[in-house]
């Protein structure tokens, strides 16, 4: 559960930052990320991360051209 706050908290400031970036789950079947952007979707992002079986299972891609792909 700490992972999860900690992970949802960080995406929590990027966004309230202006910051873009797209969330994914890894699962058969799930290949379109699904994009966040701007305090605003700061619900959405908890509903996504919350349907989560496993935050294992996310993977971040950020809109800055210097981060790559990470999964958490």
């Amino acid at each position: 559960m700490d992972k999860y706050n900690n992970m949802l908290e960080m995406l929590e400031d990027r966004l309230r930052n202006g910051e873009r970036f797209g969330l994914r789950m890894n699962l058969e079947g799930e290949g379109k990320f699904k994009d966040f952007e701007g305090e605003n979707a700061i619900p959405a992002l908890k509903q996504f991360i919350e349907k989560a079986d496993n935050i294992e299972n996310i993977t971040i891609r950020y809109e800055n051209a210097e981060e790559d792909v990470i999964s958490e």
